[in-house]
């Protein structure tokens, strides 16, 4: 018996110290998406402070450009996509941030200054005020949402003194850019990656619930043709299939459809992403 109970505690040991080892290998795999988000974004040398509207709070992270100054005319503005509002597709997720962080080498790659604009509830704010599992889930494009965001990158560019603004938006990211696009007089560019720009024709193609509450971008007022948009499709997309962005971007007066090859979902952005900024900002 008590060789039996020696065997246990060697296995709870040799359990114990795997754990630790595998945790140490892999941070993603014991801290929160929330705290891994942060440990890659400090790794990438950006630095992040907290900012509210009259509603929520919001994280703001900063590129190495943005750092050196208090006064750029222009800024890029970066935001992410959805993250994982759902586990396994049953459950709704505790914390939504998402576990890919590559939103985060974008904006590490962009010389220009630039945020990333975190949404409400987001990166360990999960449990701030009026958060709510629907913010991540059917009401992730709700107009609160959008109006909060609008708000703090209102004041942001009133405090900077910025006089153009780019958005840039990844996945669900585009589609908040795209509906907070002509709120704000300082944005001059929309550039979204594939972009869930039609949450109707999405859902519908996945088989999801509708996401009731949430704007849908393709169902809103055209876009001014002052705002210039660039809408990048990746062809082996699964997620947000190419004939969602393109049928967005073809219903607006001043938009590009671009479609890249070999690329989906997440692949692979980041190998041209200067390259494919440039192209936008350039057009």
């Amino acid at each position: 018996m008590i060789k039996h109970r020696l065997t246990l505690v060697r296995l709870h040991r040799l359990f114990s110290i795997s754990l630790t080892i595998a945790c140490a290998a892999q941070l993603n795999g014991c801290a929160t998406p929330s705290e891994y988000f942060a440990e890659s974004a400090k790794e990438l040398g950006l630095t992040d402070e907290l900012l509210s509207s009259h509603v929520f709070v919001h994280r703001i992270y900063e590129n190495k450009t943005a750092q050196q100054s208090n006064d750029y005319p222009e800024l890029h503005v970066y935001l992410d996509g959805d993250g994982t509002p759902w586990e396994s597709n049953r459950r709704i997720a505790s914390d939504p941030t998402a576990r890919n962080p590559l939103i985060l080498h974008l904006m590490a790659l962009d010389n220009a200054p630039s945020i990333l604009l975190g949404r409400p509830c987001y990166y360990g704010l999960n449990q701030s005020q009026n958060c709510s599992p629907l913010l991540w889930t059917s009401h992730r494009y709700a107009l609160p949402l959008v109006d909060s965001l609008v708000e703090v990158l209102h004041n942001w560019v009133q405090d900077k003194r910025v006089q153009r603004v780019v958005l840039i938006g990844f996945s669900g990211g585009g589609a908040l850019a795209t509906l907070m696009a002509s709120k704000i007089p300082a944005v001059k560019t929309l550039i979204t990656l594939s972009a869930n720009l039609d949450t109707a024709a999405w859902t519908k193609h996945h088989g999801y619930s509708e996401l009731s509450e949430s704007l849908n971008p393709v169902q809103q007022p055209q876009l001014p043709a002052t705002i210039s948009q660039v809408h990048f499709a990746a062809e082996k997309d699964t997620n947000v299939p190419v004939a969602i962005v393109r049928s967005f971007a073809d219903q607006q007066p001043s938009a590009r459809f671009r479609s890249i090859k070999n690329y989906d979902h997440t692949c692979c952005w980041t190998d041209q992403w200067p390259e494919l900024l440039s192209e936008a900002l350039n057009q």
